[in-house]
């Protein structure tokens, strides 16, 4: 059974390091920032980092890690990682931990969500995922993580239009 929590165990940052290097996807940079940010996060309620995991039968096998954007309008969040333990991958868990964040976010009045990855081939199922769940490519940044590996930035509107409808609930009627 899958559930999901938004609070910080002590053995979080372990396990966030687990889940990272299991992926193939992080360096180890990656995995050590990831682990040192919910570390810092358990010491320092001041830290704007926040993480959500998604729990099968009890074991933590995924988590999303993000924050509001202080240099932008109010409301704008960043998506910066989201990973699921290797051997859970493709069973849908990634997408209802997005479901759960989103929901997350709106209660705390989040009208867009950003995330970036990388353009590469290894990429490209990560990008299709983004784009199911409902985000938009919204830039490119040329050579920005290494040369011939560009930046593609998307972006979720979640503040509904005129008829109460968001662009993922349009997306998905598509």
């Amino acid at each position: 059974m899958l559930s999901f929590r938004n609070t910080l165990r002590e053995n979080d940052p372990e396990v966030i390091a687990q889940i990272a290097s299991s992926t193939g996807f992080f360096d180890d940079r990656d995995i050590k920032l990831n682990a040192d940010i919910a570390r810092h996060l358990l010491h320092n309620k001041d830290c704007e980092h926040r993480f959500l995991f998604a729990e099968y039968n009890g074991k933590t096998v995924a988590y999303a890690c993000f924050e509001e954007l202080p240099d932008a309008k109010a409301g704008t969040y960043e998506l910066y990682w989201l990973s699921t333990l290797n051997e859970y991958r493709g069973l849908g868990i990634g997408r209802q931990l997005v479901e759960y964040l989103l929901a997350h976010l709106k209660s705390l009045g989040a009208e867009r969500l950003y995330v970036k990855t990388d353009s590469t081939a290894q990429y490209e199922p990560t990008r299709r995922f983004y784009e199911k769940c409902g985000f938009k490519l919204g830039a490119v940044l040329p050579e920005y993580y290494d040369t011939g590996d560009d930046c593609c930035i998307y972006c979720l509107n979640m503040k509904a239009d005129e008829f109460g409808m968001t662009e993922r609930q349009y997306a998905a009627a598509e």
